[in-house]
């Protein structure tokens, strides 16, 4: 099971990829993105998690 790192909380794995999901349906879509988007960073961190 997936652990998510910033409260140390074990999750589903379903439940990670449709928080994945609903992150990046909230992107706006630009150009360019930096690791200072926030919505990109939340992103990779939940993908991440998804992949260990």
């Amino acid at each position: 099971m997936p652990t998510w790192k910033c409260t140390g909380t074990e999750v589903p794995a379903e439940k990670a990829q449709e928080s994945l999901d609903k992150t990046m349906s909230a992107c706006f879509g630009c150009q360019i993105h930096s690791n200072d988007y926030p919505i990109a960073h939340a992103a990779q961190e939940i993908a991440c998690m998804i992949e260990e």
